[in-house]
């Protein structure tokens, strides 16, 4: 409510230099939080769509002339958000030449398959330019072999994107931090303050390793922004992004780090991994549970599984289950697809989610089973 009655134009230093300053400060924070070196540049953005967006034009800009455009191509994984994508075709990228890995029994893309592809596309007379890594799949919190994928870059001379959007945040941790060992090595990052920073929406974050990158994409100076590049030493978020015009989103997580402090946030993402491992300890215990992806991050992906039915009659089981799990209000336990399987999925990030809170969700569930095993299959 704050921010958006304040409606501050963020686009550059004169126009609101408050925000201006705090914006270069906390970009400079989270850049340092990251890992990344002094150099590096960033700023706020609508969310990981946009992010997104923004990394991919900045990957192409750097590694292709213009006239390779049309023959670049990326590599992303099979569990790739779909903001990447759709990224990629925004820019003009042929779908023909993005191309999509498979990902191992973790859910995490297959290097050697990486390689292996990286090599082909050369050996045909095409520019591979990008590897999207993820840090925090939104099917299964998995994180992919990020050490691996920047030596890969390296060996290529291919840029390295990591769509950090859900689980980048997991930097900030106390205890889990480890997870994202390799996230430094990026040259870009997406990371989004509205999932794991608890912040509401419209409230992205792109890092990009050498801010000159970003200028070199987007700075412009055309004559009606004259006024506003009399100190040439000043950067203005307009130059940065693709965005002119913009509100004042850096503001909403700077007062939520003046209020709670970087280490009770910090303690915050520890309590989801914490939470996630209440939840996986407890659907163990019941052997009708195929656990599918174990918990990756705090996300834990599982099916009631019983035996003699057929994989459609167990589909409408465990979507029935999510669907009497959602209308109770008590708990949102949706479904995705894994393996070809239909599953539920369970996230922890909430930070103030209970043990108890988290056992009656899975008493829920079990209830539910027990009901629908009557009326289904009776």
């Amino acid at each position: 409510i704050m921010t958006t009655a304040y409606n501050r134009h963020a686009g550059c230093a004169d126009t609101q230099p408050a925000v201006w300053q705090i914006e270069q400060k906390l970009i400079r924070w989270l850049n340092d939080q990251a890992g990344f070196p002094k150099q590096a540049g960033g700023c706020f953005v609508s969310g990981g769509s946009m992010a997104n967006l923004t990394a991919v034009t900045v990957a192409r800009n750097s590694i292709l002339p213009e006239e390779d455009w049309h023959r670049g191509v990326a590599y992303v994984s099979d569990q790739i958000h779909s903001s990447v994508t759709k990224g990629l075709r925004v820019i003009g990228m042929e779908q023909k030449r993005i191309r999509q890995i498979p990902t191992d029994e973790h859910f995490r893309i297959k290097t050697d398959l990486l390689q292996e592809t990286i090599q082909q596309d050369r050996k045909a007379g095409l520019k591979p330019f990008l590897v999207i890594a993820t840090a925090g799949t939104t099917n299964t919190g998995s994180v992919d072999p990020l050490g691996d994928i920047r030596k890969i870059c390296d060996e290529y001379g291919l840029w390295m994107h990591i769509d950090g959007s859900f689980g980048a945040s997991a930097v900030l941790a106390k205890k889990y931090k480890q997870v994202l060992a390799g996230i430094e090595a990026a040259d870009s990052l997406s990371w989004d303050a509205h999932k794991w920073l608890f912040q509401t929406w419209g409230c992205g974050m792109v890092l990009v390793r050498d801010q000159h990158q970003l200028l070199k994409s987007f700075s412009v100076h055309p004559e009606y922004l004259k006024d506003f590049e009399k100190d040439s030493t000043l950067i203005n978020p307009w130059d940065l992004s693709i965005e002119l015009t913009r509100p004042a989103r850096c503001i909403k997580l700077w007062l939520t780090l003046q209020v709670m402090g970087s280490d009770q946030i910090g303690e915050s993402i520890d309590h989801g991994f914490e939470a996630i491992k209440w939840a996986e300890e407890a659907i163990r215990k019941n052997p009708e549970i195929e656990i599918v992806s174990a918990e990756q991050l705090p996300i834990l992906n599982f099916r009631y599984n019983p035996v003699g039915y057929s994989e459609e009659q167990k589909a409408e089981l465990n979507r029935n289950i999510s669907e009497k799990v959602v209308e109770s209000g008590y708990a949102g336990i949706f479904t995705t697809e894994l393996n070809g399987k239909k599953v539920l999925r369970m996230c922890t990030i909430h930070p103030e989610i209970t043990k108890e809170e988290v056992l009656n969700t899975v008493h829920l569930m079990e209830q539910y089973y027990k009901e629908l095993m009557k009326e289904m299959f009776a």
